[in-house]
């Protein structure tokens, strides 16, 4: 075995400037990352954070969001809009995933007071509402139902803290200048992104701007907050915008004004009293002359009802100051805008219509709401019912006759009633009469008058008796009605047959007969017949003849049911008259014949056996074909399977 020596080398021994030497020599192996791209890795690393899935990673981040932005507010990297968008990106899944509505309230008031939390700097402040509104409105579309309400509380939260800081400025002109002009970017462009964020911000902006205020607040500086939503009506083309901007924006300061609230307060007493008068003009307040601090009786004070910013279950009223409205400011925009650009017809009305609101309530009147209100003269609305009710019982009455008012008697008047008729007297042609004589004297006046209608109806015909030329009573038909086309086409048929046969007979009884020559000339002839009539309604009755009228199929239906409804049964003869109770309705005899009941025969049943030979159940006996309905298309078949061939369709 031979032995391998090993050999160490020894250490160099390297001093410090031989080190530095070969550092400046050698190239770096790691080049220096530029410090904006550190800070930018640091905003990723804070938005992964604010919108991951853990919540208590969640809450750690927002709490030391709020250091970090004081540090970075007065560092020497600044904050960029760009910035806050990457921030904004992550808070608004952190709002996104929060739950339960108190959780998503203290998160709302968490982000929002994150705009006082640069040490000062209101640009910073404006830039971070700015990414919020840009944000929102690129987000917009992508909330639900379900989450909408929470973001439209975040961004009226938002909008309340930044109005408190531009309140803390003491309402700076640039500052408010700044702050309209990134609203004329984002919520307020020409063509906006978002319509409903939109609405929205039109809705709650001077509400959350007179709780900002609480009255602290100039009319000159609402009219600098003022003069962009005047310029909106003029430049946007969404009509829905622009009505919501009219309503919401310059109505809504109208209403709050002093002169909105006097005629709020006039108009909700008016309508209390239910509109007393046509025109709420004629309505006046008085002072009762009782004043609460004279009283010196009532020495305890009513404790104060609690105020919130929000209105919240619990009878938590809403402090809304008002806002001073200087009408000049707006009519001096609208005039600039109807000056100065081309608008149509349309949106050059409506400006106009704003130019006579605005110049009204520039002369101390209140331009809006309603003043008059049409009154009803004479009867009123009860009265009215009433008199449509008894209208309809009175046609009723009319219409049904005796029998409802016999059904309006009480038991025991209908059964007096009927005690006093004598049913065996009864007949088919005195019924009437026997009905009418027991009926108060009230009710036997509307069975005339009904009787007379009834006959006017039913009695479409009336025959007459005329004395003839040769001395006999020929009745002869007038027709006072209409006549049915039916029974028109049956005296049609039975004339032409008449004549058809009457002919018949004249020919076989002159072949009969020899031919006798003519007494007398044609003309002769023709001049002593009588002129043939055209119509046979109007050709005379001949020596024999009789003419007799055959009523419609309705008629004779309606004829058949009067007597059947006016029939009465005898009472039985097998029991006493004392026990028998009188009947008005006809009654009704079922008869069983039971010798016509007949037995099933053999032979059908043989017949059936030998068409279906089987047993008529079998517990064992498979379906012929299966229960479920085939498919047009046989399933997929597996390319592993080795069994038997598959048919297309093992169901059909």
């Amino acid at each position: 075995m031979k032995a391998e020596m090993v050999t160490r080398k020894k250490p160099v021994k390297r001093t410090a400037d031989v080190a530095a030497i070969d550092i400046d020599g050698e190239e770096p192996t790691q080049p220096k990352v530029p410090k904006e791209l550190l800070v930018v890795a640091q905003e990723v690393k804070i938005v992964r954070a604010l919108a991951c899935n853990d919540v208590t990673k969640r809450n750690r981040q927002i709490r030391k969001l709020r250091k970090w932005f004081k540090l970075r507010a007065n560092s020497s990297f600044s904050f960029t809009e760009d910035d806050f968008l990457r921030i904004w990106k992550g808070l608004y899944y952190n709002m996104w995933m929060s739950d339960k509505p108190l959780v998503q309230e203290e998160l709302a008031e968490q982000l929002a007071q994150m705009v006082d939390s640069f040490d000062g700097n209101t640009a910073c402040s404006l830039s971070y509402f700015s990414a919020f509104m840009r944000t929102m409105c690129q987000e917009w579309f992508g909330i639900d139902q379900w989450r909408m309400d929470k973001f439209l509380m975040l961004v009226r939260r938002m909008l309340r803290y930044v109005l408190r800081l531009l309140k803390q400025s003491k309402w700076s002109t640039e500052l408010i200048e700044a702050f309209n002009n990134s609203m004329l970017q984002s919520v307020l462009a020409d063509q906006p992104k978002s319509r409903g964020l939109t609405m929205h911000y039109l809705d709650v902006f001077f509400e959350e701007l007179a709780k900002a205020a609480d009255g602290e607040i100039t009319a000159s500086q609402v009219n600098l907050f003022l003069r962009p939503f005047v310029n909106y009506m003029g430049t946007q083309r969404d009509a829905k915008l622009v009505a919501q901007c009219r309503t919401r924006v310059l109505y809504h300061l109208l209403y709050q004004s002093e002169l909105g609230r006097e005629y709020s307060e006039k108009y909700n007493a008016w309508k209390q009293m239910g509109f007393p008068t046509a025109s709420i003009d004629d309505i006046e307040k008085h002072d009762s002359g009782f004043d609460e601090e004279d009283d010196e009786g009532n020495t305890e004070e009513e404790p104060q009802r609690a105020t919130s910013l929000d209105p919240r279950a619990g009878n938590v009223d809403v402090h809304m100051p008002e806002l001073p409205l200087n009408a000049d400011c707006v009519l001096d925009e609208l005039q600039t805008l109807l000056r100065t650009n081309d608008f149509n017809s349309k949106r050059r009305k409506g400006l106009r219509k704003l130019l006579q609101i605005f110049e009204t309530y520039k002369n101390g009147e209140f331009p809006l709401g309603v003043r008059t209100m049409p009154k009803v003269e004479g009867t009123t609305l009860s009265e009215l019912v009433e008199q449509k009710v008894a209208d309809i019982e009175e046609m009723e009455d009319e219409v049904f006759g005796t029998g409802r008012k016999l059904k309006k008697l009480n038991k025991s008047k209908r059964k007096r009633l009927l005690q006093s008729i004598n049913f065996e007297e009864v007949d088919e042609h005195n019924y009437d009469d026997i009905i009418g004589k027991a009926l108060p004297p009230e009710l036997q006046k509307k069975v005339k008058r009904n009787a007379k209608v009834r006959s006017s109806i039913n009695n479409a015909w009336v025959v007459e008796e005329v004395n003839d030329a040769e001395g006999a009573e020929v009745a002869k038909v007038s027709k006072v009605a209409k006549v049915a086309k039916k029974a028109n086409k049956s005296k049609e048929g039975k004339e032409e047959t008449q004549t058809k046969s009457k002919e018949k007979k004249a020919k076989k009884a002159e072949k009969s007969q020899p031919k006798a020559e003519p007494e007398a000339k044609p003309a002769d002839k023709k001049a002593a017949d009588p002129p043939k009539p055209t119509n046979g309604w109007e050709a005379p009755l001949e020596a024999g003849e009789e003419e007799f009228f055959l009523p419609s199929r309705k008629q004779q239906l309606k004829q058949v049911n009067n007597t059947l409804q006016k029939s009465t049964p005898q009472p039985a003869k097998c029991l006493p008259p004392q026990a028998s109770t009188p009947q008005t309705g006809s009654a009704k005899r079922v008869q069983i014949q039971i010798k016509r009941n007949s037995f099933y025969p053999k032979s059908d049943y043989y017949r059936q056996l030998k068409l279906s030979p089987a047993l008529p159940y079998d517990a064992d006996r498979l379906p012929g074909k299966s229960a479920l309905k085939p498919h047009v298309m046989p399933g997929p078949i597996n390319p592993n399977y080795k069994g038997g061939k598959r048919l297309f369709n093992d169901t059909l």
